[in-house]
């Protein structure tokens, strides 16, 4: 199945982490060392090769923000950060290495996937061609500082990764545990100290500003982060835990930008909406209700379909009672069964293109009384935005 083996690939990320721990006191220097001369042919062959593989799981997808120690968060810094957490949890590290993690994230900016568009005076032309390919990644704003990307601000320059490996949130986060677990004493200096011995920052001190802010939102996101680290066993586990969304309300029910609206399409109604996000980006339910139907509509769901492929493919369809209901259609996998009751915001599967799909989406419809309306409106009134995504773009 396309976009599948997430626990596999946890485990071998755990795996190398547990290398790291033996190898990073040796190997950083020697990295550094050989960074210069092998990586403008490598980072270009690198990009090439990772495209395929893609970004991971983005749990930033949807969902509400929050307020921690006075900072108002919306849902984009919360899902990045839910990552942050959630891979040092899965990696045994501990809250305190989430925590300097989520110091330096919010220092370096403010806890988002920042892409680069290549624009530094310092960058030759061909650094600043690379640096752009990141633009082709989900991200959730723009820095141009240097060859710095992600929410940590790591430069493929310096030898972090390739600019696909680094635009992926879980990698980056992996790639910063992996420095600091190579930091002597890292479990028990001070938390800027540790900081700035990954960074190697120019403003050195600025973390320790953010230490209490860090230190409550770990103990927000830390439980979360714990029960990812405890289920590895399938994607209905915690790689994307669900939301939390007050009682009554409505969400986002995933992310990514709005390609396709309700109406007439190629000579019939389109039902629905699509909202376009990265494969294997979580889904939501929309609302409070309970599954209808959670079951491949298609001739096939353990790959894409395509235009020759009639229905839905893996579709949920929510039962939200007064008439209401909601179905998602395309989804790669899906992680609830008919019958079972969900709250708004829980986790129901994720992106994909099964059955008559020519890429990966989401198909969202909003019906009354067994009659699809258009869902742009449907959740204008319900207080949610279709039109624009987490990130603040909007089609």
């Amino acid at each position: 199945m396309a976009g599948g083996g997430v626990a596999e690939r946890w485990v071998r990320r755990r795996t190398r982490l547990w290398l790291w721990k033996v190898a990073a006191p040796v190997a950083i220097p020697v990295m550094a060392a050989v960074t210069l001369l092998i990586v403008p042919l490598a980072v270009i062959a690198g990009a090439e090769a990772d495209t395929a593989a893609g970004p991971g799981l983005r749990c930033s997808a949807g969902g509400t923000g929050a307020t921690v120690a006075g900072i108002d968060l919306d849902a984009v810094q919360m899902g990045q950060a839910q990552t942050i957490a959630d891979v040092a949890a899965t990696l045994g590290l501990g809250p305190y290495a989430a925590t300097v993690a989520l110091a330096t994230a919010y220092q370096e900016s403010r806890i988002r996937m920042l892409a680069n568009d290549g624009s530094s005076p310092e960058l030759t032309r061909e650094q600043a061609a690379v640096t752009a390919t990141s633009l082709q990644y989900p991200h959730d704003g723009l820095g141009s500082d240097h060859d710095s990307v992600n929410a940590f601000q790591q430069r493929w320059i310096a030898g972090w990764g390739t600019v696909a490996q680094l635009m992926d949130p879980v990698y980056a986060a992996e790639a910063f545990y992996a420095r600091l677990i190579a930091v002597p004493n890292w479990q028990t200096i001070p938390l800027t100290q540790a900081a700035q011995a990954v960074q190697v920052s120019a403003y050195g001190d600025a973390y320790a500003r953010w230490a209490p802010f860090a230190t409550e939102l770990t103990a927000m996101l830390w439980p979360a982060a714990e029960a990812t680290a405890a289920d590895l066993g399938g994607p209905s586990g915690g790689v994307c835990p669900g939301l939390v969304v007050p009682a009554g309300s409505w969400t986002r029910p995933t992310g990514g930008l709005l390609t396709s609206g309700f109406g007439p399409r190629w000579g019939a109604l389109h039902a629905g909406v699509d909202i376009a996000g990265p494969r294997d980006a979580p889904v939501y339910a929309a609302a409070e209700g309970t599954v209808t139907t959670a079951a491949c509509t298609s001739a096939f769901c353990d790959r894409d379909g395509g235009l020759d492929v009639s229905g839905y493919g893996n579709l949920v369809e929510i039962d939200h009672g007064a008439g209401v209901a909601t179905r998602y259609g395309h989804l790669s996998r899906y992680t609830v069964t008919a019958g079972q009751p969900v709250a708004a915001g829980a986790l129901i599967g994720y992106q994909g293109s099964t059955g008559n799909s020519t890429g990966v989406h989401l198909h969202y419809e909003t019906r009354l009384d067994g009659v699809p309306v258009d869902p742009v409106p449907f959740m204008a009134d319900r207080g949610v935005d279709l039109a624009a995504d987490p990130g603040g773009r909007r089609r």
